[in-house]
């Protein structure tokens, strides 16, 4: 019974779960579509107590890993997101896609970096700072990237600081009452269930927003996938290699590799809705995305593995 719950609530099978009930469910899972936002804001509280000031303390140990993190993040994988979603979607009658994913360009970081670091044994430290770091740094860089390549007739900068401030400064401050050394240890053994099932409701809500596109536009599918088998695995695997033969530690490797090519999916899928609900293709790239972050774990394991038995 212990072994079934365990298989039950591990990431892999609740996350599984989520895309299989999305494509089950279809359009009928718009109608909690609207509370989507607020059941990402619950769990991005829950990632960010994880998180303490004192770990920037002197501050000087967390400028260069952010900085980092923020050149990778935002101007690598942004880079090279947008200015593919630019070549094939900019003026064709695809241009939803391109909103999708120049969206997906200015979200913040997936938190589930830190777990998928963890996993791999890669720096904890540099992964918590450089995640943590970038939240910050999105109340920056989302409007501006945003602003720069869809303009402001689509969505007002004010729009979304207004999001941001509910799934980011919001959570942030909850997340220092949580932190209470009162409540502080029921909130730890909690935190990982919480969020998976969490990403469960706003998965399958994405999955299910753009199920019909998913089911009966195959061709579709395919080129956002390529989309991302480009800005993901093939970006994240010449980094890979790249970082290697400049000598660098094995951890910082694959920590930073996952700050480079894992986005938010959630965060870039619930700004779709929330600003594009009549047009399920906006969200569409998020949906295939939250696909190819679940498998790049197994992807990016099984390639490390490969290359360090090369030598």
């Amino acid at each position: 019974m212990k072994r079934a719950l365990h298989f039950l609530n591990h990431r892999d099978f609740v996350l599984s779960a989520a895309i299989v009930c999305g494509l089950l469910l279809g359009e009928q899972t718009r109608i909690i579509a609207d509370y989507s936002i607020w059941i990402l804001a619950i769990i991005m509280m829950f990632a960010i107590s994880g998180f303490s000031f004192r770990s920037w303390i002197p501050v000087k140990n967390a400028v260069k890993p952010i900085a980092i993190s923020i050149l990778l993040n935002f101007f690598l994988f942004g880079t090279v997101l947008i200015s593919i979603a630019w070549l094939l979607f900019r003026n064709s009658e695809y241009f939803d896609y391109y909103i999708g994913l120049v969206l997906i360009a200015a979200a913040p970081p997936g938190p589930s970096i830190i777990p998928f670091s963890t996993m791999m044994k890669g720096d904890n430290s540099f992964s918590v700072t450089g995640v943590f770091g970038l939240y910050f740094a999105a109340m920056i860089f989302t409007p501006i990237v945003l602003l720069i390549f869809l303009g402001d007739s689509l969505i007002s900068p004010l729009s979304i600081l207004r999001i941001l401030i509910m799934l980011i400064v919001i959570p942030l401050i909850v997340s220092r009452f949580l932190r209470h050394r009162s409540i502080l240890p029921m909130v730890e053994k909690s935190r990982n269930t919480i969020m998976k099932w969490g990403f469960f409701v706003v998965i399958t809500i994405i999955v299910g927003s753009s199920s019909s596109i998913l089911l009966s536009q195959p061709i579709s599918v395919l080129i956002i996938s390529a989309v991302f088998l480009v800005s993901m695995y093939v970006l994240g695997a010449l980094y890979h290699l790249l970082m290697k033969k400049k000598g660098k530690k094995l951890d910082f490797i694959i920590s930073s590799t996952f700050i480079l090519v894992i986005k938010s999916s959630a965060f870039s899928a619930v700004t779709a809705i929330t600003f594009f609900p009549d047009s399920p293709d906006v969200a569409f790239p998020s949906a295939i995305l939250s696909v190819f972050v679940t498998l790049f774990i197994i992807f990016y394991s099984r390639f490390v593995a490969v290359i360090e038995k090369r030598g």
